[in-house]
């Protein structure tokens, strides 16, 4: 755990607010498998950005960075990038940081780190990487169960003008059939289809190994195919008849 002994009583009582109204909410629904909530660095520099207090944002930065190789590097790395990314608002680095906390099985973290990723991107202007990102934490938090997560996440985006993406359209969508898949199911159905394995696919869409499992079982069961090369075959025959 991370200790900033600075200032910044609003900022802390704001990263307090964000463990346990968000990501600690999310641990609990998903088990102790999920191990802690959220590096409290990166809630720390959040906060602290928040309520005007850089130094002591700057500050919890810091401590993360000392922190790194002292223990689970992998996931101390990813807490400091995402401080780092987060006090330059550098959505690259943010979405880097997301990439290693999914690839050591951390997908809280990943998620809250495409989550302030989406948010970086946004803010530079770039939507269809603000969507991607955004995307990746949705998907994240669902194969969590975290709703209040989702929730936020997409309120944090709605302020600049980012939703996510079609997903708002379900009333009147088939249960079955290539029309019943969500858009994410049919980006995952067509990488699918392209002979891409799970854990490509789970890199490309910014998405848990977890959660692509979870769409390709949806798919199959839409589509009432048995295999991928069933699923394959057809994405082939919706291409050629769309």
């Amino acid at each position: 755990m991370v200790s900033v002994h600075c200032g910044g009583a609003g900022a802390r009582r704001a990263a307090r607010r964000q463990r346990s109204a968000g990501a600690g909410s999310a641990r609990l629904r998903a088990g102790p498998a999920l191990g802690r909530a959220v590096p409290d660095a990166a809630t720390l520099v959040r906060a602290a950005l928040a309520a005007g207090e850089t130094a002591t944002a700057r500050a919890a930065e810091q401590a993360s960075i000392g922190e790194v190789g002292t223990s689970d590097t992998q996931s101390r790395q990813a807490a400091a990038e995402q401080c780092r990314g987060l006090l330059a608002a550098d959505a690259d680095l943010l979405r880097t940081a997301a990439d290693r906390y999914a690839a050591v099985g951390r997908p809280l973290e990943a998620g809250l780190a495409f989550e302030d990723a989406a948010v970086a991107y946004a803010q530079r202007g770039d939507t269809d990487a603000a969507r991607t990102a955004l995307d990746g934490a949705l998907g994240l938090y669902a194969g969590l169960g975290a709703a209040w997560d989702a929730r936020r996440a997409a309120s944090r985006l709605r302020r600049h003008g980012i939703r996510q993406g079609a997903r708002g359209t379900r009333r009147g969508r088939p249960s079955t059939g290539w029309q019943a898949l969500t858009p994410t199911q049919t980006r995952v159905a067509r990488l699918v289809a392209a002979g891409r394995s799970n854990p490509d696919i789970a890199n490309e869409l910014f998405l848990s190994r977890h959660t692509v499992e979870t769409h390709v079982s949806h798919i199959l069961a839409k589509l009432g195919a048995t295999s991928r090369k069933e699923v394959a075959l057809l994405c082939r025959d919706s291409a050629a008849t769309g």
